[in-house]
């Protein structure tokens, strides 16, 4: 399957309260699980807690995607089953919790797609994304885009076939070693500090990638160096983009 679940195209749609039947069972806890969707992988993390009334609510996080604390609007356990319901992404989750309360296999369901999800109970921080490997010309290209492209910009995402138009904002900084790290933010959809990775600069041609939902962008940088003309690329589409260079971080 080459096609990301639309994770990004409907985030924080719904405030609904996570609300479940009355339970004592041990599923409280947090459950990370990686999901596979071909062209990215997506880390999910559901939060589930359990009120003085014995009510089970629940939140998810897409850490890959910079998405924290949406709703889970439906939840139930029963007999190790577990059903998790997040309307706000039209997703759902079925799994089985082995007898040792360690894991839980099932099947997350979005957007007329099933796939596998495993998860486990996580306990602590989360580890960070290793570092970066890059090859010694992408190393001087990523460095080249720290001294172009630090800063803020801003663009337009109009969806083919579609009156949606999503504002995006890249944020790029140099690192004490002179390195570029970035992030994107989709204003409209609440998706914030999705992680850049691959950020280079090669004779002003631009080019960043954010995996954690399967798109990356190609661009040329005006000679002014305060806008970039190019193509963001997901699910098989290319889509052009213009990002301008904020002058202040609003």
């Amino acid at each position: 399957m080459n096609r990301s679940p639309a994770l990004l195209a409907a985030l924080l749609l719904s405030s609904a309260i996570a609300l479940g039947a009355p339970s004592t069972n041990t599923i409280t806890g947090n459950w990370l699980g990686t999901l596979d969707a071909g062209t990215a992988k997506l880390r999910l993390l559901f939060k589930i807690e359990q009120t003085t009334n014995g009510v089970l609510t629940a939140r998810m996080d897409s850490i890959d995607q910079g998405a924290r604390d949406i709703p889970v609007t439906a939840i139930t356990f029963k007999d190790n089953a577990l059903r998790l319901e997040v309307k706000s992404v039209q997703g759902a989750y079925d799994g089985t919790a082995a007898e040792d309360g360690k894991k839980i296999t099932g099947t997350w369901q979005q957007a007329g797609h099933s796939l596998p999800l495993t998860l486990e109970r996580h306990e602590g921080a989360l580890e960070a994304a290793a570092l970066e490997k890059l090859s010694p010309a992408d190393l001087a290209a990523n460095q080249q885009a720290a001294l172009k492209l630090a800063g803020v910009w801003k663009g337009i995402l109009a969806a083919e076939g579609s009156r949606m138009h999503l504002r995006l904002k890249v944020k790029i900084a140099k690192t004490d070693t002179g390195a570029a790290t970035g992030t994107i933010q989709s204003l409209d959809q609440g998706a914030r500090d999705i992680p850049l990775s691959a950020i280079t600069c090669k004779e002003d041609a631009v080019h960043f990638e954010a995996r954690g939902i399967g798109a990356h962008y190609d661009g040329t940088l005006s000679s002014a160096g305060a806008i970039l003309t190019g193509q963001w690329h997901q699910a098989d589409k290319a889509l052009p983009l213009e990002f301008k260079k904020a002058a202040v971080d609003r």
